[in-house]
């Protein structure tokens, strides 16, 4: 993604090798291990060095780490688990590396220790007890350390694109896109409500924002002022601002001079945790992102205070995505998305809320980038949720009418999945309390199914469902009867 070096970080198990060597191939350059280097350089294994106590062993773990970043001799470095205890270490990535957190849960993490000869091998796991302990006491540090959240249960070559694709969430990410450009020229399209908040890097055009920009007129606006630019095939497109802004300007990038590259910098919480990652762009002509194409971005990068530009209505449609992607994913991110806030939440907690929901989409996309198969599960709430936006005229935001599809989602899938009624009784309960509406007022039936008609994923002639079994666990491509759809229409739409 840049000169800096990605530095996979995580707990004993998590797979920071074989996925640290996967990554390394897929981008070309090289991979070290620090603990290998280290018993390279000293001709000793990790637990005779360690015997001698951990502090003496973190300081010459920090002391290598700071001469492979310092040299520039691997693209990928993965430390040990504990490498992040050292606030010297700390500092000397946040400075000078990518970081990326491999996360995954204790159980997982206990059956690969275990698998590779347990203590024998790691001197820190005595036991599943103390091994859970010491991880959760470590989380803290790579959660505050990371740029990027990796789902470390997946398989290793879902892991290694996924870290490849996955961005940096942090405050002043903007700041390292001077890096990213490089030698070439960019050409910024920036949301006005953040306009004065992007640095000066090019030449530029400021849009307003939201659905009503992903237009074709505006795509033609956008082409000519490429043109006008001279813009060149190594030239860059920065897309700064919220959903619609990265879409389209996406679609501007893949289709000018036959794709140009992009960077993508969401600034809402919509495009921090869904739009602006994955590499989707479009435009609306005739239904919802009907005319688009797959471009992913050569890296996605999210300032979690821009959030700030935000009103309370469009952060609280923001997190209708942030609380879908928490019933896909299951715990941790449901736990944290259910027990949210009526408020916005502490800065490092909205962070954490954001690189977790990004792992989860960045895990899927990953595994299916062009949406053949499970990357239709990030359609949950939204088939209803499209059609009650478009009948609706522009009443409701997009998140707004995704809240609304999602009651209704999960209300088909306590009656045709097997979910706990109690689990659609609380995400009712999460959207109340940020504000978000449940019903969609003065809304015809028949609008949204007509709406819903037009949706591009219908496969021979029908409409297909995301159904939840149970959080974490979705069911796609699930085809009901015409009559349980309307009355699950009906029971959302009061008009």
């Amino acid at each position: 993604m840049s000169a800096r070096p990605d530095v996979l970080v995580g707990f004993m198990g998590a797979g920071k090798t074989t996925v640290g060597t996967e990554l390394a191939a897929l981008k070309g350059v090289d991979f070290i291990d620090v603990d290998r280097e280290i018993e390279r350089r000293t001709a000793r294994s990790i637990p005779d060095l360690f015997a001698e106590g951990e502090e003496a062993f973190r300081e010459l773990e920090e002391s290598v780490l700071g001469e492979l970043i310092a040299s520039g001799a691997a693209g990928v470095i993965a430390p040990g688990g504990g490498a992040l205890t050292r606030p010297g270490t700390r500092r000397l990535l946040a400075e000078y590396a990518r970081v990326l957190w491999l996360d995954a849960p204790s159980e997982a993490l206990w059956a690969r220790v275990e698998a590779d000869g347990g203590a024998e091998n790691r001197p820190l796991a005595v036991n599943h007890h103390r091994f859970s302990d010491l991880q959760y006491q470590r989380e803290g540090l790579y959660d505050t350390a990371a740029d990027a959240i990796i789902d470390a249960a997946a398989p290793s070559a879902v892991a290694a694109i996924a870290c490849r694709d996955s961005g940096i969430v942090r405050a002043g990410a903007l700041d390292r896109l001077a890096e990213l450009i490089g030698d070439r020229r960019a050409f910024l399209v920036v949301d006005e409500p953040v306009a004065d908040r992007v640095p000066d890097l090019g030449e530029r055009i400021v849009l307003p924002g939201g659905e009503q920009v992903k237009s074709t007129a505006t795509v033609e606006q956008l082409w000519r002022a490429f043109a006008a630019a001279d813009l060149e095939r190594r030239d860059v497109i920065v897309a700064v601002g919220g959903g619609a802004v990265t879409d389209v300007a996406g679609f501007a990038a893949a289709t000018f001079r036959r794709g140009l590259p992009w960077i993508s910098c969401p600034t809402t919480l919509v495009g921090q945790v869904d739009a602006g990652i994955g590499g989707k762009t479009g435009i609306d002509v005739a239904a919802k992102n009907d005319v688009g194409a797959f471009h992913p971005p050569l890296a996605v990068l999210s300032d979690p205070t821009l959030l700030g530009t935000l009103s309370q209505r469009q952060w609280a449609a923001g997190f209708t995505e942030t609380l879908k992607s928490g019933l896909l994913a299951g715990d941790p991110l449901w736990g944290l998305v259910r027990k949210w806030p009526s408020t916005r939440g502490e800065d490092q907690a909205q962070a954490t809320l954001i690189r977790r929901a990004a792992a989860l989409k960045n895990r899927v996309v990953a595994a299916d980038p062009k949406e053949s198969g499970e990357r239709a599960i990030l359609n949950l709430g939204h088939t209803i949720g499209h059609g009650i936006e478009h009948a609706a005229a522009g009443r409701y935001l997009h998140g707004e009418a995704i809240a609304i599809g999602l009651v209704a989602a999960l209300a088909l899938s306590v009656e045709h999945a097997g979910l706990a009624s109690a689990v659609a009784d609380e995400v009712t309960g999460v959207l109340t309390r940020q504000g978000l509406p449940t019903v969609a007022e003065d809304v015809s039936v028949v609008a949204v199914l007509d709406a819903m008609r037009s949706d591009k994923k219908r496969s021979a002639g029908r409409t297909k469902f995301v159904l939840l079994e149970a959080p974490g666990r979705a069911v796609w491509g699930v085809d009901l009867d015409d009559a349980v759809v309307e009355a699950a229409v009906a029971a959302v739409c009061h008009s």
